[in-house]
C-alpha cells in the first residue's frame, strides 16, 4: 500500500498480530475507518464551490459528526446526492468506481461481500448483498460492524479470527484498486521563499514539482490531492515530515473540534470557528445585485441603493469619476483593507454615471459574502463567485427566459461576446468584493481577455495580485469626514455628550479613519454609556479582526506574515531597512523579504513614513492591525525566532511619528552605542555586523557611523575594519558634505595605519571636490612637498608625483584664491615635477601678491629666480 496515511495503520495492524486475534480485529477496525474518512474527505476535495455552499455544508457535519454513521451518510451526498452535481470531471472515474452496480468478479464486489461475510460471522444484522451491489453498500455495512463491535457491542475475543480475515480481505481488496489512492496526495509546506515543500504521500507527486520553484501560487500549509490542481483535503492533518495524520473526530465545542491520529491515538484540537457558520443556504448580502435591470437616470442598472448614510469623500469620488468617464483605462480597481468604503463609494458615484450620457447599462455583479454590519460582521450569500455564475446572471438580466432556454444557447459565451460589446450600448460592469471569487487571478484574466472600450470594469477588492488595471488605493477617512461620521453616529445613538474632544480625537487617530471601526468603537460606546481603553475593546473583537484582517493574512506569503507578526510585537516605527536586515539574517531569502514588506504595504497592513532628513523609510501597523498581528503571534510556531529579531530592532531605540526627523542615522547610532555598551563589544559586534552592513548597503552613511566607532575603539584591526567602511561609502557614489568629511577620515585613518600612499590620495581627493576651503588645498600641496622632499618615499616617489601632478592641476584652476604663501607651495610642487618655468610664475605672482613674503624670497634666492 503506497498511501502512507493508510499503510502506516496497516503496519500497526501487522504489528498487533503477534500480540492477539482480538487486538489485530480491533486495529483492523481502525484500518477500515481510517479508510472511511480518507475516502470521504478526498472526494470532497474534489467538491467545486458553489453558491449553496455544498462542500462547506458536508464538512460542517462531519466537523461535528461524533460516529461514523455520518460518515457513511456523507458519501452518498457526495457521490449521488446534492452534491455530486458539483463534482469536478477529473473526479468522475471515483464517482463511478464507487456508484456503478458491479457483480461477481468485480473488485467493489468483492470488497463488500467480505466485510458482510465479516459481519456474518459475528452474528451482525445487516443489509443484504444482492447480486448486483455498488461500492456504497461497504460504508454502509462498516458502520454497522463498527457500531455493533467497538462502538455499542461487546465482541467475545475468542470470536473474532476469521471476522478479522474477512476483513482484512475486504481492506487489502479496496485499498489496492479504488483510483483515488493512486492519484497524487502530498502534505504542501510553504517555505519563507515562497516555494513549496512537497511532502509526497502516495508514489507520483512528480505533478507538483512546480510548486517547488514557483513563488506566485498561494496554498495553505496541508494536505493536498492533485486533480485538476492540487485541491486542499479538509479535516485532516499532518506536517511536512508525514510522521503522523489526524482525522476529524467530533467533539465540537465553541473553540475546538477533536482530531485523531489512528496510528498512535494521540490527538490534537482543530479550529472550531472554521465550522461555526450554519450550513444552510444564508441570506443575501445587503449590497447584492437587483434581479433586473431599472431605470436610474439615463441607465439601466441592477445596483443596489447606496447607503443613505453615506460621508462623502469628495477627492477620492472626484478621481474615481473621471476614470470612469475617460477613454482609457478598461479595468478599475478600488483596493483597500475590509470595511474601509470602497463599496459605498463606487455606489455614490454611480449617481453621477446615472445622470451622464456615457453608458447606458450598469451591471453589479457581487461575490460578497460577509456583511460588515454595525453589530459585527455576519456571513451572508455570495451572489455570484466563477464566471459562469457571472454569466447565468448576467443572461436573466437581460434575456428572455425563451432566449435563455433555447437551443445552443451558452451563457458564457454570451456574457464574454457582451463584454466586448454590449448589445445595449456602452456598459459598466462592477465586479464587487473580487477576493472572494473562485480564483481572483483567473478571474481578472479572463475580464482583462474579454473587455473592451468604450465597455469598463470597475473591480472592489482588499487584494490585488494582477497587473493591468488602474489601481486606486483607498485609505481611511481625513480628520474632516471622520468627524462628520463620528457627529452623525453619536447623534443616532445619543451619546454625543458622552463623547469629548480628546476621545474623538483618539478614535480617530486609533482607528486611523477606517470607517467601519469607528462605527463599532462607538456602538460599544452606546451600550456601556462611556468611553473605555480603544485598544482594549478592539483586542475583545475576535469578530471584527477575522472579518478585516484574516483573508488577506492568510494571502499573504510566509516571510510577509512574519514581517507583519514582527512589526505587530513591538508598538513602534522600525526602519525599513533594519526590518529587512534582520528578516533575512533570519530567513536568507531576500527577494521574498522585499517583496513580503511591499505585499504589507499594498494590502494596507502597514503603514509607510519617511524622515525629512534622509527620506529613510519607516514603517509601523495600525492599532487594529497590531492588535491582529500579536493574536497571530501567540498561536505562531516562529514565536521565540520572531522575539530575537524584534530583541534585535530594540536595539535601535523606540521611535514615534515626531522622532522622523531624527532619520536613520541616530538609530544606527543607538544600535551601535548599545553594543560598544557591552564588555565584550568586539565579539557581540561580530553577531549582529551582518545587519548592521545589510542597513549600510543600502544606507551608505552607516558605514561613517560605522567607521567611527571603529576609529573609537583605536586598535589597530579596528582601523583596519573603518578604512575598509569608509571605502565603503565611498564606492557608494553619493554626494553631499559627507563626503569631503569621509576623505579628511580615511586620511587620518590611514595615517594612523602608516599607510602614507592612502593618506595622500585621500587628501588629493578631498582637495578635487568643489566647496572645500582652499587653505584645505594648501595644506594638501604643502604635505605633498614635504613627502617629496623625503629620501624615504623612494619606493613610491612616482606614485607621489602623479599625486602632485592632480594637485597642481586644482590649484592652477584656484589660482586666484592663492595667497603669497599657497603660491610659494604651488612653486615647490612645480620644482618637484621638473616644471621649473611654472614654478618661476607662481614665485613672481607671489611676489606681486607679497614682496616681502620669506617663503618666496628664498625660492627666488635659491634657485636664481629673480622677483622683478
Amino acid at each position: 500500500m503506497s498511501h502512507k496515511a493508510i499503510s502506516q495503520i496497516l503496519q500497526r495492524a501487522e504489528n498487533s498480530k503477534s500480540d492477539s486475534d482480538f487486538t489485530y480485529f480491533i486495529d483492523l477496525l481502525l484500518i477500515a475507518e481510517a479508510i472511511t474518512k480518507t475516502v470521504v474527505l478526498g472526494m470532497i476535495s474534489a467538491i467545486s464551490d458553489d453558491k449553496d455552499r455544498n462542500r462547506y455544508r458536508i464538512e460542517h457535519t462531519l466537523a461535528h459528526a461524533d460516529g461514523i454513521g455520518e460518515w457513511a451518510k456523507a458519501i452518498d451526498d457526495v457521490l449521488t446526492g446534492p452534491s455530486s452535481q458539483y463534482l469536478i470531471t477529473e473526479a468522475y472515474p471515483e464517482q463511478n468506481e464507487l456508484t456503478k452496480l458491479c457483480r461477481e468478479g468485480d473488485w467493489q464486489y468483492k470488497a463488500v461481500t467480505a466485510i458482510k461475510q465479516a459481519l456474518t460471522s459475528l452474528d451482525i444484522e445487516s443489509e443484504d448483498v444482492p447480486a448486483k451491489s455498488d461500492m456504497k453498500r461497504w460504508f454502509r455495512l462498516f458502520s454497522t460492524l463498527r457500531n455493533k463491535t467497538k462502538g455499542h457491542g461487546a465482541t467475545r475475543p475468542g470470536t473474532v479470527s476469521q471476522p478479522a480475515e474477512y476483513l482484512r480481505e475486504s481492506i487489502d481488496t479496496f485499498i489496492s484498486n479504488f483510483s483515488l489512492f493512486k492519484r497524487p496526495w502530498a502534505y504542501l509546506h510553504r517555505n519563507l521563499s515562497g516555494k513549496y515543500r512537497v511532502s509526497a504521500i502516495t508514489e507520483g507527486c512528480e505533478s507538483l514539482d512546480y510548486l517547488k520553484k514557483n513563488t506566485t501560487l498561494n496554498f495553505v500549509n496541508g494536505i493536498y490531492i492533485f486533480w485538476n490542481n492540487p485541491r486542499l483535503v479538509s479535516l485532516l492533518e499532518s506536517d511536512p515530515e508525514l510522521s503522523d495524520f489526524y482525522y476529524a473526530n467530533g467533539s465540537f465545542s465553541a473553540k475546538s473540534y477533536e482530531l485523531i491520529s489512528y496510528v498512535t491515538d494521540n490527538k490534537k484540537s482543530g479550529d472550531s470557528k472554521l465550522y461555526s457558520t450554519p450550513p444552510g443556504i444564508l441570506p443575501p448580502s445587503e449590497t447584492e445585485g437587483h434581479g433586473e435591470l431599472m431605470p436610474k437616470g439615463n441607465c439601466l442598472s441592477n445596483a443596489p441603493y447606496p447607503n443613505i448614510d453615506y460621508i462623502s469623500r469628495p477627492e477620492l469620488e472626484s478621481e474615481l469619476l473621471k476614470l470612469l468617464l475617460d477613454d482609457r483605462h478598461p479595468i478599475i480597481t478600488l483596493r483597500g483593507r475590509g470595511g474601509i468604503g470602497k463599496t459605498s463609494l463606487a455606489l455614490k458615484v454611480l449617481n453621477s454615471i446615472y445622470n451622464g450620457q456615457h453608458y447606458m447599462t450598469v451591471v453589479w455583479l457581487s461575490a460578497r459574502d460577509v456583511d460588515l454590519q454595525f453589530t459585527g460582521p455576519k456571513a451572508v450569500h455570495a451572489n455570484v463567485v466563477s464566471p459562469e455564475d457571472m454569466s447565468k446572471y448576467y443572461a436573466k438580466l437581460t434575456l428572455s427566459d425563451d432566449d435563455i432556454k433555447a437551443k445552443g444557447f451558452n451563457p458564457l459565451s454570451y456574457f464574454e461576446q457582451q463584454l466586448q460589446k454590449s448589445e445595449v450600448g456602452p456598459s459598466l460592469f462592477i465586479f464587487d468584493n473580487f477576493e472572494t471569487t473562485q480564483n481572483p487571478l483567473e478571474m481578472f484574466t479572463w475580464i482583462d481577455t474579454f473587455i473592451r472600450l468604450p465597455n469598463k470594469a470597475l473591480i472592489t477588492t482588499r487584494l490585488r495580485n494582477f497587473k493591468g488595471d488602474y489601481p486606486i488605493d483607498i485609505s481611511g477617512m481625513t480628520n474632516n469626514e471622520a468627524e462628520e461620521l463620528i457627529t452623525q453616529y453619536a447623534n443616532r445613538l445619543g451619546i454625543q455628550e458622552i463623547l469629548t474632544k480628546s476621545y474623538k480625537e483618539d478614535l480617530f487617530n486609533k482607528s486611523e479613519g477606517h470607517p467601519y471601526i469607528i462605527k463599532i468603537l462607538l456602538g460599544e460606546v452606546s451600550k456601556t454609556k462611556k468611553t473605555g481603553s480603544i485598544p482594549h475593546i478592539v483586542a475583545g473583537s475576535d469578530d471584527i479582526l477575522t472579518a478585516l484582517f484574516e483573508r488577506t493574512y492568510t494571502a499573504l506569503t510566509p516571510c510577509a506574515q512574519r514581517a507583519f507578526m514582527t512589526l505587530s510585537a513591538w508598538n513602534s516605527l522600525i526602519p525599513r531597512l533594519a526590518l529587512e536586515a534582520v528578516l533575512l539574517r533570519s530567513t536568507g531569502e531576500r527577494h521574498q523579504v522585499e517583496a513580503g514588506i511591499e505585499s504589507l504595504l499594498n494590502y494596507s497592513l502597514t503603514e509607510s513614513h519617511t524622515a525629512p532628513t534622509d527620506n529613510q523609510e519607516f514603517l509601523s501597523l495600525p492599532l487594529v492591525a497590531s492588535i491582529f498581528g500579536k493574536k497571530k503571534l501567540i498561536i505562531s510556531t516562529q514565536k521565540s525566532q520572531i522575539q530575537s529579531d524584534v530583541d534585535i530592532l530594540k536595539m535601535l531605540g523606540p521611535s514615534r511619528s515626531n522622532d522622523l526627523s531624527l532619520g536613520l542615522a541616530k538609530k544606527l547610532e543607538g544600535f551601535i552605542a548599545t553594543v560598544a555598551k557591552k564588555a565584550d563589544a568586539v565579539e557581540v559586534y561580530k553577531s549582529y555586523k551582518p545587519i548592521i552592513e545589510m542597513i549600510c548597503r543600502h544606507y551608505p552613511s552607516g558605514w561613517l557611523i560605522l567607521a567611527q566607532w571603529h576609529i573609537e575603539t583605536a586598535t589597530d584591526q579596528s582601523f583596519l575594519e573603518a578604512k575598509d567602511e569608509i571605502n565603503k561609502f565611498l564606492e557608494s557614489e553619493i554626494g553631499g558634505a559627507q563626503v569631503a568629511e569621509a576623505w579628511r577620515t580615511l586620511a587620518f585613518v590611514c595615517h594612523r595605519l602608516g599607510d602614507v600612499m592612502g593618506e595622500m590620495h585621500a587628501f588629493v581627493e578631498r582637495s578635487q571636490l568643489p566647496d572645500i576651503p582652499f587653505y584645505d588645498v594648501s595644506n594638501t600641496a604643502n604635505r605633498l612637498n614635504q613627502l617629496l622632499g623625503k629620501q624615504e618615499v623612494t619606493n613610491y616617489y612616482q606614485e607621489i608625483q602623479a599625486l602632485a601632478q592632480q594637485m597642481t592641476t586644482v590649484l592652477e584652476r584656484r589660482k586666484t584664491e592663492a595667497d603669497a604663501d599657497d603660491l610659494s607651495r604651488m612653486a615647490w610642487l612645480a620644482i618637484h615635477l621638473n616644471q621649473e618655468a611654472q614654478a618661476l610664475e607662481y614665485v613672481k605672482a607671489g611676489l606681486q601678491k607679497d614682496p616681502e613674503n620669506d617663503h618666496c624670497l628664498k625660492l627666488a634666492q635659491r634657485h636664481g629666480f629673480n622677483g622683478n
